[in-house]
């Protein structure tokens, strides 16, 4: 299987936290729907995904720290959600996404963001 393409399909309500229970997908992409409430923990257990964009939905509260623990993850994106917190510490695998993967949440802060934490958006 290469992945899992879901954008742009006018998807509503949660994200299910059973997607995260796919071990083995290389790829998820969920961008371009309504979804909201907060991406699942769960995602930490998507131990071989390289590519998971979720971005341009509605989603809320924070970027969950388990995904520092995805070493294959090369392509991320949440940009255009309604996230906020610090992004992930800038180390491992979130330390080559660059702001593009975070932009449009305004209430996200931390590097590479120019919004620091502790500081008004």
């Amino acid at each position: 299987m290469s992945g899992i393409d879901l954008s742009s399909n006018r998807l509503t309500g949660e994200i299910p936290v059973e997607l995260g229970m796919m071990s083995n997908i290389p790829a998820l992409n969920l961008s371009h729907n309504h979804l909201i409430g907060r991406i699942p923990n769960t995602f930490s257990n998507l131990r071989k995904i390289e590519s998971l964009d979720l971005s341009f939905n509605r989603l809320n509260g924070s970027i969950p720290v388990g995904l520092l623990e995805l070493n294959s993850l090369a392509v991320f994106s949440v940009a255009y959600n309604n996230l906020s917190g610090a992004v992930p510490d800038f180390k491992a695998q979130c330390g080559t996404f660059n702001k593009s993967s975070y932009e449009g949440n305004h209430f996200l802060c931390g590097y590479p963001l120019d919004n620091k934490c502790g500081m008004s958006p």
